[in-house]
């Protein structure tokens, strides 16, 4: 089971979102799935992400839908997310290098929430 999903809706980012890319790669932990979800672009967001899909040390997943609103994304987000912990990180914006490892410890060590 994931432990978390990091939601990302995006929509024409391609020149922005690789910052966020680069961040969860420079994490400490890779327990966690990039939900991805393309509200209709029709720049090169699809092309890079699939790039990425096939080199990054975690789970990518990729969903492009018809361009419908930031609010829409975030419904098929949530539909489609299998971790149990689920936040948003969005295409424009980055994580600390730790995050993941901080989030995951919370989870175990102060909420004591089970899988």
């Amino acid at each position: 089971m994931i432990s978390l999903t990091i939601f990302t809706p995006t929509f024409n980012r391609a020149e922005t979102i690789a910052r966020t890319y680069g961040s969860l790669l420079r994490q400490r932990s890779f327990d966690f799935e990039w939900l991805i979800v393309d509200d209709g672009s029709t720049d090169d967001t699809e092309k890079i992400v699939k790039q990425w899909i096939n080199e990054a040390p975690f789970l990518i997943r990729y969903i492009k839908q018809k361009n419908g609103g930031k609010y829409r994304a975030y419904n098929n987000g949530l539909r489609n997310a299998n971790g149990i912990l689920f936040f948003c990180v969005d295409s424009d914006d980055w994580l600390p290098d730790n995050s993941i490892s901080d989030i995951l410890y919370y989870r175990k060590y102060v909420f004591s929430i089970s899988d």
